[in-house]
């Protein structure tokens, strides 16, 4: 390994202990990380000059009494990353400072179903969303499969005929990087959490079915990018003669889809929670199904991967929570060890935070540190 190898390193881990303890010391650095001080106060002026560290003032003496030593705090607001989602009929948009602090959040409508539209979309949430020129990177979160930073499949087929990265990179000039939105939701449980996450799996049942994995602390997307895509599975039964698919029955879109077919009209969750408070044979029959894929999905994970902690995306449950509590029912004959399953109070918040991390580990040039991001509103100041 040769020098500039060994300062870089050097430079990345002073930065990564930066970002987690701020505000911290030189000497605070240096002790945690086995380096010299001449070292780690080399680095801090290269941080500095970089924009990414500022001092704030003295901090305590010790005991033994001595100079008391300069505090460093990193600098979030150094630049700013957008992080957006693409639905069915809206662009959900996300601004974050580089520690994962929310700078604004917007949702914005898509007109009409075509891929060209959604691509239009979205670029005009990104520019209207745009700060100024420290726009350091952009993250897209999307329904489907992406391999290689390119949309494999999608919700909307069409949009696999585009290439995404590079239609924002040349209007925008930063990177860019897409991912599916489980996994997405899944870096923001490991990323965002008050408490070191090594094994998780986040489940999203708005749009679709689909699973995002942390396992030993990394994201887990498989050999082919479809680890998760757990809607495309097919089941014998579920109210149905023919073998079909969990996505069909067991995702919010679909119980919505059901019912809007049987009611013939538009169907909302609200809706939903009224025939179920009523007990609607048909809404009843529906939620049945939605509840018996909730339960092979969870069963399978719970077996197959023994997450430390589950966390759950979706509309419907978040609506009647007494689904979930019979599924976890249901689940304790099976395990033998309690169960944490969580509901996420905003899915498309989980998607975009999880994007924010991903976008800014690679500014940063740290991909697989242990970083501790803040899920905190910190808006504009100037």
């Amino acid at each position: 390994m040769n020098r500039l190898t060994i300062r870089r390193i050097n430079e990345l881990n002073v930065l990564r202990e930066v970002f987690n303890q701020t505000p911290t010391s030189r000497a605070d650095v240096a002790k945690n990380l086995g380096l010299t001080k001449s070292t780690v106060y080399n680095i801090f002026t290269q941080l500095s000059n970089n924009n990414l560290v500022y001092d704030i003032g003295q901090g305590n003496s010790t005991r033994s009494g001595g100079r008391k030593p300069i505090l460093t705090n990193f600098n979030a607001q150094a630049g700013y990353t957008i992080n957006a989602k693409i639905n069915s009929t809206t662009i959900s948009c996300m601004s974050n400072w580089l520690d994962g602090s929310i700078i604004d959040r917007q949702e914005f409508p898509i007109e009409g179903k075509e891929a060209s539209q959604q691509l239009l979309a979205l670029y005009q949430a990104i520019k209207l969303l745009k700060l100024d020129n420290n726009l350091s990177g952009i993250s897209v979160a999307i329904g489907g499969v992406v391999k290689n930073n390119r949309v494999v499949n999608a919700l909307n087929h069409d949009l696999a005929n585009y290439d995404l990265v590079q239609i924002l990179q040349s209007r925008f000039n930063v990177p860019v990087l897409i991912e599916n939105e489980s996994n997405l939701a899944a870096l923001a449980i490991r990323d965002f959490s008050s408490r070191t996450i090594k094994s998780a799996a986040a489940l999203s049942l708005t749009d679709r079915v689909g699973v995002g994995l942390i396992i030993d602390g990394e994201l887990y997307s498989g050999f082919n990018s479809e680890a998760g895509e757990i809607g495309q599975a097919k089941f014998l039964g579920l109210g149905n003669n023919l073998p079909i698919s969990l996505e069909e029955v067991g995702s919010d879109q679909a119980v919505l889809n059901q019912l809007e077919k049987l009611k013939n009209k538009r169907v909302v969750v609200a809706d939903i929670l009224r025939w179920y408070d009523l007990g609607d044979e048909e809404a009843m029959n529906i939620l049945k199904n939605f509840q018996k894929s909730l339960t092979i999905i969870l069963q399978n994970i719970l077996l197959l991967f023994d997450p430390e902690k589950v966390v759950l995306s979706s509309k419907i449950l978040r609506a009647i929570p007494d689904i979930l509590v019979e599924v976890k029912q249901q689940l304790n004959q099976i395990m033998s060890h309690p169960l944490d399953l969580e509901l996420a109070d905003n899915a498309d918040n989980d998607n975009l935070l999880g994007g924010c991390a991903l976008i800014t580990r690679k500014i940063l040039d740290l991909p697989t540190a242990e970083l501790n991001f803040k899920r905190r509103i910190m808006p504009l100041t100037n």
